[in-house]
């Protein structure tokens, strides 16, 4: 699916986010590399996921979104799972949490990226936020099986939401 093409897939509402492009782009050039997406997620554009909103979790203070996407290879020693986002909202600061990795259903939901939200725009009964400024928490270092540094950069994300759950 190529950039812009959400909408047309019935896409409106959800998180656009690519994760972290150089991350993506190793597990692919991995011989034993795989990549998968289900449970509300789809890969859009180039490289972006693509999760859907999930209204009836999201509320004040948080937008919940939902999607499973997995990463593996090295026979098994590379599993890295981000599920089911919420962003949580304070002011202007979120942070991006994602389901327990390992699927413990009792287990506390992860911070996995912090950033600044912005509002971009909106339109048709629609709001657009965004954060160029994602970055990986000191949590989410272990995820990633501490290749990157907390602070590390990763992509920015989009967020288009109905007009009364973005407010």
């Amino acid at each position: 699916m190529e950039a812009g093409e959400e909408e047309r897939h019935g896409l409106v509402h959800g998180l656009r986010w690519g994760v972290k492009k150089s991350f993506v782009d190793y597990v692919r050039r991995m011989p034993d590399g795989k990549g998968s997406v289900g449970d509300g997620a789809v890969p859009v554009g180039t490289g972006d996921l693509f999760y859907e909103h999930d209204a009836g979790r999201s509320g004040a203070g948080v937008w919940a979104f939902r999607g499973d996407v997995r990463f593996s290879g090295h026979f098994g020693m590379l599993f890295v799972r981000v599920a089911n986002p919420w962003l949580e909202i304070d002011g202007s600061s979120v942070v991006l949490s994602i389901e327990d990795p390992q699927a413990r259903e009792d287990a506390p939901r992860v911070p996995l990226v912090t950033g600044t939200l912005q509002r971009l725009g909106g339109q048709d009964g629609t709001e657009v936020w965004g954060s160029d400024d994602v970055a990986l928490t000191a949590e989410g270092v272990a995820l990633f099986n501490d290749v990157y540094a907390e602070g590390e950069p990763f992509e920015p994300l989009v967020v288009q939401l109905p007009l009364s759950r973005a407010s």
